[in-house]
């Protein structure tokens, strides 16, 4: 995160704001829809504290565009008084969200965002700064940011507003008088962003982060395997898989028996009436289906035992056989050993960094 004083203007209302900030460092959280200058006024508030000579924590959870981690991912990065600012920022931890929007995943928005809180307080930082998504109007915009206000328990909301547009987001918050909110105009310097350009900057993103990226194979019996059923039944037998191919009229290459239901990896298609017969067959009341082409170029986090992100992963392929998982990550040696967990992501992503919808065929 490079920072150009410079090039950014400053208006007065920030300027107060940043004196205040300076004499009362805390939890700070910086609100606005998308282009509203958050990425700017994040390391205006960083640089300021750091200045008055405070350690600063970072936590970036601007998943879609994220200045300090890849996308994906929440981020943070401690700052101390002595560090160049301009030379940029590498992340100190991350937590995997598995996908580029907030939609849908607004639990690991809010638990990856509480957990680069409280790793940023046993760093000992004096002040922390965490960035937000553009993600602000409606029912799902409400939900996300109500409760990380109430789980991380800001001092501070620096909320960028042209007129009043996040206002249903302020006012509760104020009604309950535990923050104090700054309401601050956009910087001249807000720029507008085109839904391709963001697109082709987390392309860029993504091309980079697996450049240099081997791939490595896990067992399943070696990882807890998260955001997926693989693993968490019991594997069908060989004849299992061929009753089921035979009834449904469609290669069944994988299947697992959970306490929930029948879980299936399908090649082509499958009529209704047939998974009828086929819980019939079967004896249970689901049966979940999931096409042979979600688990080709599925981005995947690989974590440690506590869940925190070590490196982001490509799912090439899987040994239905062996069970095993085939992954392209740019992890090194030393943390493959830590690795304790994989967690599937929402979205597919080929080597070239483009981002495809699971369904999509790579």
């Amino acid at each position: 995160m490079p920072v150009r004083l410079h090039e950014i203007d400053i208006p007065p209302p920030w300027q107060r704001a940043l004196d205040h900030l300076r004499d009362h460092p805390g939890i700070i959280m910086i609100l606005g829809a998308l282009d509203t200058g958050k990425s700017t006024l994040t390391q205006v508030t960083i640089h300021a504290l750091q200045r008055a000579g405070r350690t600063v924590a970072w936590v970036d959870g601007d998943v879609g565009q994220s200045d300090l981690g890849p996308p994906t991912t929440i981020a943070m990065a401690v700052v101390k008084p002595s560090d160049d600012l301009e030379k940029g920022l590498q992340a100190d931890a991350l937590r995997f969200v598995g996908s580029t929007s907030p939609g849908g995943h607004l639990l690991p928005m809010v638990v990856g965002a509480h957990r680069m809180v409280q790793l940023a307080k046993q760093q000992s930082a004096e002040a922390i700064v965490i960035n937000t998504t553009g993600m602000v109007h409606g029912g799902p915009a409400r939900a996300l940011n109500m409760h990380l206000i109430d789980v991380v328990k800001p001092d501070d909301i620096l909320a960028l507003q042209a007129q009043s547009e996040i206002e249903h987001l302020l006012r509760p918050v104020e009604q309950r008088g535990q923050c104090h909110i700054h309401r601050l105009p956009l910087s001249k310097r807000a720029r507008q962003w085109s839904r391709e350009a963001r697109r082709q900057i987390r392309q860029d993103h993504f091309c980079a982060y697996f450049q240099n990226a081997e791939s490595r194979a896990f067992g399943f019996s070696q990882l807890s395997l998260q955001n997926t059923f693989l693993g968490s039944g019991m594997r069908l037998s060989r004849e299992q898989l061929a009753d089921a191919t035979s009834t449904l009229d469609a290669k069944v290459v994988y299947g697992e028996r959970c306490s929930d239901g029948l879980y299936f990896v399908i090649q082509g298609r499958v009529r209704g009436y047939n998974l009828s017969i086929l819980k019939e067959v079967f004896g249970v009341e689901q049966i979940y289906l999931f096409p042979y082409s979600d688990f080709e170029s599925r981005l995947v986090g690989l974590c440690d035992a506590t869940n925190d992100l070590l490196a982001l992963g490509l799912l090439q392929q899987i040994d239905w056989v062996n069970e095993t998982l085939h992954i392209l990550t740019p992890l090194s040696e030393t943390l493959f050993r830590k690795g304790k967990v994989v967690q599937f992501g929402s979205l597919k992503v080929d080597r070239s960094g483009q981002e495809y919808p699971l369904g999509w065929d790579v």
